[in-house]
Parts: C-alpha cells; structure tokens; sequence
C-alpha cells in the first residue's frame, strides 16, 4: 500500500519509520479482528566507548525542494559513574551503494552526558541527490588530522535500513510502523512504555464546521508513574494530511492506570479520513543558530474500508437487558443499568424523511436517588451514514431507589433508510463549542521552505490552543447491533413502554352549538397497565389525536398526558375536538400518536393506531 507520510505548509516535515516490533505489513484493516497484545521491543543498542551506548532513535530521508534531507537523532547513553564528553568524532549516513555524507551536529545537542543518564544528539544535512538514496549505515568516525594524510577510524556502524523512511512520494510504509485499527501498539522509539490504541472515531458537525473525534486508549503497564509523550496524530484522506489537536493536556498514568485521550482533527464537511499517522516533533539549530523544527513518522493506523465499522460493537443486542458500559466512563454511576427498551421507525407523510424513535430504561439498582445521565446516542447505518440523536426536551433530575425511568430520543433518517443493519452508539458528550480554526490540509507534495526562504516552523500553536480550548467531543460509553421493532398489529392495543393502553370501546359523535359550529367528541373506554417500578411524570411522552375529514384533511388536534392534570386515565375517558366548522363531514379519522418534544422544540410522533366512524 502507498501512503507517504507528508509535509504541512507551516511545519517541515521529515518522516522515519518505527523501530518497534516486527509485525508484518498489513495490507487492509479489519476491526473484526483480534487484538494481539504487543511485544515491546526497545531499539537496539550499541556500545561507542567504553561508557556511551548509544541507539537510534530517528533516521531521516526525505526529497526537499533543494534536494534530499538526510539526517538522524540518536540516544546516548552514559552507563559510567562520571560525566562523560560526547566525543568529537564525523558522524555519516552511508547509502547501500557505499556513498558517505557527512551529518551536521545540532547547535542544541549537548557537549557532555551525566553519569547513569540519557541525552538526544541530532544530526542533519541536505544533498543534491534528485535520484533520492537508499541508506544502508549510521557511523561513527574518529578523524586524526594532526597527521598526513589525515587519519580516519571506524568506530561504531549501525544499519538503518529498517529505520529510515525513504522519502514522502511513492514511498512504501515499513512493515514494523503499519497497525490495524484496534491494535494496541507501544512506540519505544519515544522510550515510553505506555501502550496505545486507537478505539473509537466519531464526526461532529457544527454550522459549516466539521471535524473527527478520535479516542486514543492509553494503557500504563509499568510500576511507575508516566507521562502521555508529546505526539500529534494527523488525519489522512487520500493525498491530504489534516493536523490535529489534544483536548487533555498534563496527562500522567499511575502504574496500571488505562485513561483516554481524544484528539481533534478538523476537516472539510466531506472529507472522509481513511488513515492517521502518529507523529513527533525533533528539533536542530543549524550553524546560522536557526531552529529547524520537522516531524517524525512514528506509526501508521489505518481505518477500515468503512469507517462506521470503526465503530467498536457488544455485538447483537438484545432489548432490555443491561448495556455493557466501558468501565473508565465518568458518566454512567456503577449501580445505574441503561436498557433499550423501544426501537420503531416509520415514514412521515409528505415530509420525504423517516423517524426513529428509541426508548432507553435506566433503572436506579442503589439505596439512594441517583441523577440522570445526558449520554448522546447516535445511529449508524449499514451504510456508514451516522444519525445524531434528539433527547427529549425535559427530564426528571433523579432516579428513585430501585425503581426506573425513560428518557426518549429521537433520529431524522432519509426515506430510503430501511431500518436493517442499524449500530447504535451512546456516548459522553464534553465540551461546548466547535475548533476555531480552519482545517490545516495540503497536498502531499507541498512542504519544505516558505515563500521566504525559511523554514517553516511547527504546526500552528495558536491553532492549537484554541482548539483545546473550544472544542466539542464525545467519548465512546457503549455500540451494539440493533434491530427496528415492527409496529404492532393490534388496532385496539397501544403500546408505548412502559404502558400498554387497550381501547375496550370508542365512539366519535358530533355536537353542534351556534357559537361553534360542529364540534366532535370521542369517547373512549380506557383499560391502561403500568410496568411495574418504572416511574412516569409530566416529561413523559402523551397521547396525540389529530382529526382528519373525508377529504384527508387534518381540522383538529389535541394532546392528553398519563400524569398529571387532564390526564388519561382508566375507564371513560371523553375528548373534545373544536374544528369550528358549520358543515357536518364523516366519514371522521382520528389518529393517535405518542409525542414528545425533543431539546430541538420539535414534536416528534409515532403513529399507534387510527379510529374511523
């Protein structure tokens, strides 16, 4: 597979590969598959003298404008008990084909490494090279040129061919550096043992604004306290590369602490990201006392084919059992169960779009009221299309002990949405408003120097503090695999969860009244069963009737709640319609509905059944 790493307008971008493992080339992603856990294996290290081990941290080759960057960070290490110099020797990147370029020291490595410490050395220089090189060796010199002719000793040669990134066109990705999406990977060329995995990505739309969540499981495996490196994950469509942005910052792991971390990439309102790469910042001064400020390539993700089977799925659910949680939300009490308890759709009429209308129990399993959670929900289509949810506008603020309540939801689909095949998602919603800044995509080829000759400097930090700043994202509670429930065929039996409603007797009569006109009332004979423990109030859905003539016609409408004052209730039950109309017309419909209004100010209905006389 062909994906080069790529360069931004603002920031100059120098990739290597990964030295991190030996996992194979994967040629697809495929999110069905099982996640094997990772073998960390750190750099190889390499003895300098007698007291400097040293390993390679990053190796660099990348085709410029002016030519080719070569270029290389490496680690040394003092494994003695006093300060040691950094020795004075050329360092080379050899070419396969036994060419030598000398490597220019960074102005900013240091001069001298502390007893039982670690520095980072960086080496660049640029080659009028337009065939590009293919780097074989990284070695170490030791020049005498107080003798003639001057005298050169090999020190130290380290091979890079599984290390260097050959450039950003046409440039095959290293096996070692390519993950599935799901994998957990750790990166050791950071010298972290923190594992990573991406787990979930979702879309937020707002005005003409758009942009991907992505969710990052960060897992800490060791016995001691770690920090999340500083690393940026870049959103890849085709040939662009879309800068991104952490919404957490200081983030630390305790010894076995897992914790998620969400990046931000803002996008065009049809881009479809199909790959990230992880990338860290190096820097070197140059002899000017320049900085010169590139990223690396770290490690290569790719999504899925589609992106919605991305989406990490429970598997087939089942209605009204408990949904499986992730246990790091902060959203979700522990002895607070979250059930699907209704899921319909049906066309609106004249409207050109389908309604979905899902029902969730959530039932309080403590000793003590719990509050009520405002988790997002979305569903996905078999085809990828996602459909944000509408909570009803109004809710109680607590769960009695051990009893239940219902929260309604609400999705606009398009008409040609069969219902088959849905995902649906819940999530913990964070945040307020939108990033602030434009999307940072450029072609692949772009990069290198400014208009003025400089070196572009990193990705934009004003951009990215105000996408942490302000920013809406939305953290993965739960998906699952769900099914439309068929409306029942019942005519005489109204079931809207958790009440079942059965008409025993209905009748539609007319009255007539000089200030009115032709008014008409509805009677009915009500037989209406609770679930047991799950509570209703005044936020919960209502009764709708609306009144059609013999031309189709709607002339009235009224809505009866289940609580509350003028409420339905067992038994008789008369309702009045005033269409105020002087001409007598049947045959009369009636159509009944379950409503609710949505936190949009919407009325969304469900049709349940129709009475004609």
């Amino acid at each position: 597979m062909k994906s080069p790493w790529k360069s931004t307008a603002t920031t100059v971008v120098l990739t290597a590969a990964l030295l991190a493992s030996a996992t194979p080339a994967l040629a697809a992603a495929d999110s069905k598959s099982a996640v094997v856990k990772p073998a960390v294996q750190a750099p190889l290290s390499y003895t300098l003298t007698q007291d400097l081990q040293v390993e390679i941290k990053t190796a660099v080759n990348e085709k410029t404008p002016d030519g080719t960057r070569l270029g290389a960070v490496v680690r040394m290490k003092n494994t003695g008990a006093k300060l040691v110099r950094v020795p004075e020797y050329e360092v080379r990147l050899k070419t396969k084909e036994g060419v030598e370029y000398k490597l220019q020291p960074s102005l900013g490595s240091p001069k001298s490494i502390q007893p039982k410490s670690q520095a980072e050395l960086s080496y660049l220089t640029t080659v009028d090279s337009a065939g590009g090189v293919e780097l074989g060796e990284l070695t170490w010199v030791d020049i005498d040129v107080y003798v003639y002719p001057k005298k050169e000793t090999p020190k130290l040669s380290i091979p890079i061919t599984e290390v260097a990134w050959s450039g950003t066109d046409n440039a095959e990705i290293p096996s070692a550096s390519v993950k599935k999406w799901g994998e957990s990977f750790t990166i050791s060329s950071l010298d972290t043992p923190l594992e990573f995995k991406l787990s979930n990505i979702s879309r937020n739309y707002e005005g003409n604004k758009a942009s991907s969540i992505i969710q990052v499981l960060l897992t800490n495996p060791s016995k001691k306290r770690e920090k999340l490196p500083d690393i940026v994950l870049e959103g890849k469509s085709g040939l662009k590369t879309y800068d991104s942005a952490l919404v957490e910052s200081g983030v630390a792991l305790e010894p076995g602490e897992q914790k998620y971390v969400h990046f931000v990439i803002p996008t065009e309102l049809n881009t479809e990201l199909d790959a990230f790469n992880i990338v860290t910042t190096e820097k070197y001064i140059n002899d000017q006392k320049e900085p010169v400020t590139y990223r690396v390539g770290r490690v290569h993700v790719l999504l899925p084919d589609k992106q919605s089977d991305a989406l990490p799925v429970q598997g087939k659910y089942a209605f009204g059992e408990a949904m499986k949680m992730d246990p790091l939300n902060n959203l979700i009490h522990p002895d607070m169960s979250v059930s699907l308890v209704e899921l319909h759709m049906e066309e609106n009429e004249g409207d050109g779009f389908n309604t979905a209308i899902a029902k969730f129990r959530l039932t309080n399993k403590s000793s003590r009221p719990l509050g009520i959670p405002s988790f997002a929900t979305d569903l996905v289509s078999s085809d990828g299309y996602t459909y944000s949810g509408s909570r009803q506008g109004q809710t109680s603020a607590r769960v009695l002990p051990n009893a239940s309540y219902i929260v309604s939801y609400s999705y606009v689909l398009p008409a040609s949405e069969t219902g088959e095949e849905l995902k649906l998602a819940l999530y913990e919603a964070q945040g307020s408003a939108s990033p602030a800044v434009k999307a940072p995509a450029s072609d692949a080829s772009a990069g290198g120097p400014d208009k003025d000759g400089k070196e572009a400097s990193a990705s934009d930090a004003a951009a990215g503090a105000s996408l942490k700043g302000a920013v809406s994202f939305k953290s993965l509670l739960t998906a699952y695999k769900v099914d439309v429930q068929p409306q029942p065929e019942s005519k005489d039996l109204f079931a809207l969860y958790p009440l079942n409603v059965k008409v025993n007797l209905w009748d539609i009569s007319a009255v007539y009244n000089l200030q009115q006109g032709y008014n008409y009332r509805l009677k009915l004979m009500l037989d209406i069963k609770q679930e047991k423990d799950v509570l209703i109030d005044r936020t919960f859905s209502q009764l709708q009737f609306d009144m059609y003539d013999s031309g189709g016609t709607l002339i009235s409408s009224i809505s009866h709640p289940f609580f509350g004052q003028n409420k339905l209730q067992n038994g008789t039950n008369i309702l009045n319609f005033s269409p105020n109309t002087e001409e007598l017309g049947f045959p009369i419909t009636i159509k009944v509905y379950e409503a609710f209004e949505n936190d949009k100010g919407e009325t969304v209905k469900r049709l349940l059944g129709s009475f004609k006389q």
